[in-house]
């Protein structure tokens, strides 16, 4: 794709939300100005507004990722190389992989290492590539043993393992690989950071050291990595949502950006040089939440790269990428906490100088992420305060300047009408994205085929309509909290499947139990009638406890998958590392081989 193309793109985009947009708002606008615009109307309309221009983006991005997904640019603005099977053993770059860890339970982080480095073997290219585990644990016990497990990893591979512990712990994970970069850097032409539950395929790896050499402007490529490796409800449907939406959304975005593209922190080749010489990460001025050391760093580094002239690139068709998604609704939301108070703290960073226009896009759009939470939450009061004040007003439409009395119709209309424009727009890319899969033959095997595709689909929906109302408090809470400077702490997550206990799911869930069950009797009394227009809202907050404890079951999501329902490609067969991931870490468990050491909880 060429830069004029990409423009060219970018402008019909922009066109395409803000039409999408004005039209929305236009129409209500007619609504509410009957008798004069009230000070709760305006901002009932303001949100509208921005909350549409919101949903929209999502929309066309998804729009845009179907033509890109079926058909459009492979890499977007890279240069594709050539000569697959010689290019690599004639290319003098050296490639480290590094897995930065901190308190992770060891027996499924050295199975995927292991996983790692036994397919760069069984390809040929180990001579290639080292791997470097770079830890940041504390605690007498954890580092011996990641040490120990070392010694055992190496014994088992031909591959180059190296362990390093730092004491002291500066910077998090972007101090950990700036230390390795200062230190091991000058040996290596390129480094891919995985996540201590990330995965890569060798043939991933290749393509990726492929690419750098092909696109010497290139400093970074961001894969789009699938959700795998879990069982419990609620983390199949986060990989089903993964392997069915994700396409669309990444192959739109890598289309939109062009070279502009973002770094999500993990599953990405970097180009050491231009990483050094661009990526120190200052320390913000003022207190916290804005000021002070930067905690979510990869936006940062990316619109960094940007600012001096290199490419950063998205590869959303280079498969062989994974990740494991949290495993219950507490767990996510635990780290959706961490995420909120990285991504507030960019705030400031949106105005900052020379930054390029897709880099404050994208640190926009993170802050616009949780944000987005508590102006919903408001936007549903406000739409109740003006349901309560237009019940008592004539049917009036605007035409022109001229106010038409139109006593046969309700203004009820333009409000079905509002609902209806956002159920669109917010559920036609899970529709587009099911045709898309049924249409080929292979993705429908791969996910179980048509009718076990189409529930899957359908259930996902409906889970998400539940989900989102508990999402909106729980970021609404993060948000006001964090703004009044309650800042959490940014320790190592719980990957693994656990039970939960009543106590804890009620203590978790019973203000959103409570919220939703007053708000519920404050509707009935003073609006009557519109119980059904905020059910959907209300339905999810009230029943948030025993969903998320039917979220958090193995045995039911385990049943799913007998039946087919929300099956993946990786859990069908179709993805060999994964399943032998998989394989390693229940024959660990069974043995107990790292039982005496004891993994810290999440920091909450």
């Amino acid at each position: 794709m060429t830069r004029q193309r990409l423009t060219v793109l970018r402008g019909l985009f922009a066109a395409s939300v803000l039409a999408t947009t004005a039209a929305v708002s236009m129409r209500l606008l007619n609504v509410l100005r009957v008798d004069g615009l009230t000070g709760s109307e305006a901002l009932f309309l303001a949100l509208v507004t921005v909350l549409f221009a919101w949903i929209s983006i999502s929309f066309w991005i998804a729009l845009l990722g179907a033509w890109a997904w079926r058909g459009g640019p492979t890499y977007s603005m890279l240069i594709e190389p050539k000569d697959a099977d010689t290019q690599l053993r004639r290319s003098p770059a050296r490639t480290a992989i590094l897995f930065p860890v901190r308190n992770e339970e060891l027996s499924r982080l050295f199975c995927g290492i292991k996983a790692v480095a036994d397919c760069l073997y069984e390809h040929g290219v180990a001579d290639r590539f080292d791997i470097f585990i770079l830890s940041d644990s504390t605690g007498g016990d954890i580092p011996a043993a990641e040490q120990s497990a070392t010694v055992d990893l190496r014994r088992q591979t031909t591959v180059h393992i190296y362990y390093r512990n730092r004491t002291d712990n500066s910077g998090r994970k972007s101090g950990n690989i700036a230390d390795f970069c200062r230190n091991w850097g000058g040996q290596y032409e390129y480094m891919v950071v995985l996540d201590a539950d990330s995965l890569m395929t060798a043939e991933t790896l290749v393509q990726l050291v492929r690419l750098m050499d092909a696109n010497p402007r290139a400093a970074l490529i961001q894969t789009s990595p699938i959700l795998v490796g879990r069982d419990s409800v609620f983390a199949r449907i986060l990989q089903f949502s993964s392997s069915v939406y994700g396409p669309l959304f990444s192959s739109g975005l890598a289309a939109l950006l062009g070279d502009g593209g973002n770094y999500w922190g993990h599953n990405a080749i970097i180009r050491i040089r231009s990483f050094l010489q661009c990526c120190g990460l200052p320390r913000l001025r003022g207190p916290a939440p804005f000021g002070g050391e930067i905690l979510s760093h990869d936006f940062v580094e990316a619109a960094l790269l940007r600012r001096a002239g290199w490419g950063v690139h998205m590869a959303p068709k280079l498969g062989g990428s994974y990740e494991e998604p949290p495993t219950t609704l507490i767990d996510y939301l635990k780290r959706d906490r961490r995420w909120c108070q990285g991504n507030l703290q960019h705030l400031p960073l949106v105005f900052a100088q020379r930054f390029r226009t897709e880099s404050r896009w994208h640190l926009a759009t993170g802050v616009m992420s949780y944000v987005s939470s508590p102006l919903w939450l408001v936007f549903l009061v406000i739409s109740a305060a003006v349901m309560l004040q237009q019940h008592h007003l004539a049917p009036v439409q605007f035409f022109g300047r001229y106010p038409v009395l139109s006593w046969p119709i309700s203004n009820t209309a333009a409000f079905i009408s509002l609902a209806v424009a956002m159920a669109f727009l917010l559920l036609a890319p899970k529709a587009l994205a099911l045709i898309l899969l049924i249409c080929d033959t292979a993705s429908r095997r791969a996910h179980g085929g048509a009718l076990a595709l189409t529930v899957g689909v359908v259930l996902e929906t409906l889970f998400s309509l539940l989900f989102a109302p508990i999402a909106m408090l729980s970021h609404s809470h993060f948000v006001v909290r964090i703004l009044m400077g309650h800042l959490s702490g940014w320790g190592s997550q719980q990957r693994s499947e656990c039970r939960q206990s009543w106590s804890a799911l009620i203590s978790a869930f019973a203000p959103h139990t409570i919220m939703a069950t007053v708000a519920a009797l404050l509707i009935h009394r003073y609006i009557p009638g519109s119980q059904w227009w905020f059910a959907p809202i209300l339905i999810g907050p009230l029943l948030s406890i025993p969903l998320s404890a039917f979220g958090a079951s193995v045995h039911a999501g385990r049943r799913l998958r007998r039946w087919l329902i929300f099956v993946t490609p990786a859990e069908l067969g179709m993805e060999p590392m994964a399943q032998r991931v998989r394989q390693s870490a229940w024959n660990h468990e069974a043995g107990a081989a790292t039982s005496s050491v004891t993994r810290p909880a999440a920091v909450p």
